[in-house]
């Protein structure tokens, strides 16, 4: 398991930012849509398993919370991206549970995950393109 120590190299290099505790056993953090790769690469290193991305649509932006679990120690990484350009690198190749979680946030939000598989996995095939069922317009 990674410490804290860990962690706070990962925020010295430049990769994650705004690191605290928010609560016992939870952390969060920030990063930026080209750092998201280098840092899914660093955390995987480290011992970090991906549980979960969710997205939430804050009108002109969205966030995504990717959610690493450090045997226990549960890790919550925001990246906020402008609605306008709603695109971000994939980490699927990183953490291959990623591929379920981003195909998700891309069909309910809209969202492209660069490099990512574009096949859908919820809705039906006869859903209209340019409809997506989260996004707020």
């Amino acid at each position: 398991m990674p410490s804290i120590t860990d962690l706070e190299k990962v925020q010295a290099i430049g990769l994650l930012s705004g690191f605290e505790r928010i609560r016992p056993r939870r952390w969060r953090g920030f990063t930026t849509p080209e750092n998201i790769r280098l840092l899914a690469e660093r955390l995987r290193r480290l011992g970090a398993h991906l549980s979960a991305i969710t997205c939430i649509d804050e009108g002109s932006e969205f966030v995504l919370i990717y959610h690493f679990d450090f045997d226990g120690e549960l890790l919550n990484v925001h990246v906020r991206i402008p609605k306008a350009v709603a695109s971000l690198p994939s980490i699927s190749e990183i953490y291959p549970a990623a591929d379920f979680y981003e195909r998700e946030v891309s069909e309910m939000f809209g969202i492209v995950f660069e490099g990512a598989r574009r096949e859908r996995l919820l809705l039906p095939d006869d859903w209209p393109s340019g409809e997506y069922p989260l996004r707020r317009w």
